[in-house]
């Protein structure tokens, strides 16, 4: 009877897992809603064991979707984030938190453009003589054209897009992120911790420039998500996943 009961155990465990790991519609938002609902739920535990943190964990699950594929319509979800953590939390750690979450899902951005850069169907977009012309600009300083990028309001994907088709490789890539980001979010950080922003305002700064580039990129009938699918693939030529 013991042995019955462990098997099926064990069979019902698996079948669970297989449920839980099969990969399911685009895999560019398969990874990204498992990897936040795998914070989330690894965020509640922390919670409970450590109430003190309830501020951290809130930030580090936030920072997935801020600056996930869908931060070229959220232009500026995340500082606001930064800004009202800071109300309650030391500026440093704040930071620090950030950051993590950010490089986690830059790491994961990247191999997103990546592969979508390298759809057959885009090699005209590869050719573009202003891409040609931005690549080759970047190609003279990368280290510093991603700090620039990072820590200016310049649009980030751009500096991703340009390193890729560069091959710049990922780990400098990440680490000027890093040079470039960190001195960003601790100086938001600091002003959040000094100056009490009324959550209206932060709410304001974070849905109007999303509801504008929302509404122009509906009424120019783009793609909301042009940058990591800026062409339609067909059927026959789409990539495998």
């Amino acid at each position: 009877m013991t042995s019955t009961t462990v098997t099926v155990e064990r069979n019902g465990l698996a079948r669970v897992w297989r449920f839980l790991t099969l990969p399911r519609g685009d895999r560019r938002w398969d990874v990204f809603l498992r990897s936040t609902a795998a914070a989330a739920l690894l965020g509640i535990p922390i919670v409970l064991l450590f109430p003190g943190t309830v501020v951290y964990v809130l930030l580090a699950i936030s920072s997935l979707p801020a600056n996930s594929p869908l931060s070229p319509i959220l232009p500026s979800f995340f500082e606001p984030i930064i800004i009202e953590a800071a109300k309650w939390a030391p500026a440093a750690p704040v930071t620090l938190v950030a950051a993590v979450g950010y490089m986690y899902m830059e790491y994961v951005n990247w191999h997103v453009y990546a592969w979508v850069l390298n759809w057959d169907n885009l090699e005209g977009v590869r050719s573009n003589r202003w891409v040609r012309w931005g690549v080759d600009n970047f190609a003279r300083a990368p280290f510093w054209m991603t700090v620039i990028f990072a820590f200016t309001p310049l649009p980030f994907w751009a500096a991703r897009v340009l390193a890729i088709l560069h091959k710049y490789p990922l780990r400098r890539f990440l680490v000027a992120t890093v040079v470039g980001r960190v001195p960003r979010w601790y100086l938001y950080a600091l002003f959040g911790g000094t100056v009490s922003v009324p959550a209206w305002i932060l709410i304001g700064v974070m849905v109007v420039p999303a509801a504008i580039v929302i509404v122009g990129r509906l009424l120019r009938s783009e793609s909301l998500l042009a940058e990591t699918a800026p062409a339609a693939v067909p059927t026959s030529e789409a990539p495998e996943r």
